[in-house]
């Protein structure tokens, strides 16, 4: 009778949707060069396990370029982007809300860990590499996922608390007090209208007053906050925005440079030429051509991992 029990469960765990289960895990695959996952942001953590080929990232102006083995953090409430550097590009993305780890029973544990997490008060590195503790554990924790054994749902959330451990011991990298997080999440809402502005106009000629305006708060003011939510000046924002977009062109339009150029906010070809190979190493031909080598890394901007203990 229990075998049988034990059958049925297992079969329906595979073909029930889990609806209610606030882990998500899955593979995207296919991704060809020049592929462009906008600027977003949510408020779950979500992490990347690039499986293979390369991609260009960009966490709050933190730039790296990743490869197979590497892993990313994206922490709540952080501006990202993600472009694909070769044909090959794939990874899995796993997501999950920290309250689904809570206890009905308050505890050491959720007071001293699980509630500045749920805050999103404890930021951890983007880029993570060269950690076979962690690899092991999100390579167990996408086998159970997919799995469907049953009481996958048990393995999945303890590799969860195992990563947790990992990351608090290993990769913390800044612990804010509640009123700095407040503060941060106030001003991403408040920008969040901004950020969507600048996708929407980002051809037209954007002056930081009238953004600032739009705010309702001063320049100086604006300049502080945008810098600290995107990790980049406004000009320097647009600039990368504008240059991927025509990256975008280079690969999916017929037109000229100088029309993408142009299409994309750029008055100037020479400019236009100059930034585009200070940001991919080629010129705007070679890469509609070619596309980026996949050797070729952007400048690495960063944040050095702090090892800080929560008390």
């Amino acid at each position: 009778m229990i075998p049988d029990i034990l059958a049925e469960n297992e079969y329906y765990s595979k073909k029930m949707p889990d609806n209610g289960f606030g882990v998500d895990i899955f593979l995207k695959t296919g991704i060809h060069s020049g592929k462009i996952f906008r600027r977003h942001w949510h408020e779950q953590l979500q992490l990347y396990s690039i499986v293979s080929g390369s991609a260009y990232i960009d966490c709050s102006g933190n730039c790296f370029t990743v490869s197979a083995g590497d892993i990313v953090v994206i922490n709540s409430c952080e501006l990202h982007y993600l472009e694909s550097r070769s044909d090959s590009f794939a990874f899995y993305i796993i997501r999950f809300d920290i309250p689904f780890l809570f206890s009905s029973q308050p505890d050491l544990c959720q007071t001293k860990f699980m509630m500045p997490l749920a805050q999103n008060r404890i930021t951890f590195g983007n880029l993570v590499q060269n950690d076979p503790e962690m690899t092991q554990c999100i390579t167990r924790m996408i086998d159970e996922y997919n799995s469907r054994r049953l009481g996958y749902e048990l393995a999945v959330k303890s590799s969860i608390y195992e990563l947790l451990v990992i990351l608090i011991r290993k990769h913390i990298c800044r612990i804010m007090t509640a009123h700095e997080f407040s503060m941060k999440t106030e001003s991403l809402r408040r920008f969040e209208s901004i950020i969507d502005y600048i996708a929407r106009h980002y051809s037209e000629n954007i002056s930081v007053g009238l953004l600032a305006e739009k705010s309702h708060v001063t320049v100086s003011h604006f300049c502080r906050t945008f810098r600290g939510l995107t990790g980049n000046t406004f000009t320097d924002y647009l600039n990368k925005l504008r240059l991927e977009k025509s990256a975008d062109l280079l690969h999916q339009s017929m037109l000229s440079i100088t029309e993408i150029a142009l299409r994309c906010g750029f008055d100037s070809i020479n400019y236009y030429s100059r930034l585009f190979r200070r940001k991919y190493h080629v010129s705007p031909t070679e890469y509609r051509n070619n596309g980026v080598p996949e050797d070729t890394e952007s400048a690495y901007s960063l944040q050095k991992t702090k090892h800080l203990r929560i008390e």
